[in-house]
């Protein structure tokens, strides 16, 4: 019988991108994210999960508990695309509050926050993302920068969410519009540097941390995240 990746210690890696949104008709994160599934050649033994989400509040609050449940991920990587930006930035912070920009359905969260109750109005990556950022930089033409605005909007919504499930194993990573210089190729292969460099400082998952009982000891996440509920972790 074949095991799985959890059983095998093999890292799991999911990668989200967005679909279209606004004047932004073919997503380059969702690109990306594709291009590092299909793409990219790793040297070490990964398996790569990648999602596409809807430019909505309802389909990043909807999904993304359910993918840190079913996935069990070693590390999350959202990815999302900054229009105008000249730089890859790998963001520090993300807010809770504020959300009042409309989503494809021109919609905006419940009292405009990621998530309701006691959270914290900030969280911040655990990982060192300076550390990770040098490292990636000698590794790579292209410029790239730790960022503290995530923009406020979707990006900053998934990553809010991720960080409040684990802020030790999750990074966004804003990728600017595609040119000449930052094409497909050569952003996934600096993600994919990333993302190695970022494995170095992810801390072992706890045994707890069974496919399908994400978390569980934590009581704050399943009292204020919905979508963590008692009923459905099993």
């Amino acid at each position: 019988m074949n095991s799985s990746p959890q059983q095998s210690g093999i890292p799991i890696i999911l990668i989200t991108g967005f679909g279209s949104f606004r004047s932004v008709l073919k997503n380059p994160s969702w690109e990306v994210a594709q291009a590092l599934k299909t793409y990219a050649e790793w040297t070490r033994p990964l398996h790569i999960i990648t999602h596409q989400l809807q430019v909505t509040y309802d389909d990043v609050s909807k999904k993304i508990p359910d993918y840190w449940i079913d996935y069990n991920p070693t590390l999350v990587v959202h990815i999302g695309v900054a229009k105008g930006s000249k730089e890859i930035r790998m963001e520090k912070y993300a807010c809770n509050t504020n959300y009042c920009h409309t989503d494809n359905n021109g919609s905006v969260p419940e009292t405009e926050q990621c998530v309701k109750n006691d959270a914290p109005k900030v969280l911040m990556a655990q990982l060192p993302l300076s550390d990770i950022c040098s490292r990636t930089r000698r590794r790579t033409h292209l410029t790239i920068v730790v960022s503290d605005n995530a923009g406020r909007y979707l990006c900053e919504y998934i990553y809010y969410q991720s960080l409040f499930i684990d802020s030790k194993r999750t990074i966004l990573i804003h990728i600017p519009d595609l040119d000449k210089k930052f094409t497909v190729e050569n952003l996934a292969d600096t993600i994919q540097i990333i993302i190695y460099e970022a494995l170095r400082y992810v801390p072992p998952l706890p045994v707890v941390n069974q496919p399908r009982n994400y978390l569980i000891q934590t009581n704050m996440i399943v009292n204020n995240f919905e979508k963590l509920n008692l009923n459905r972790l099993s």
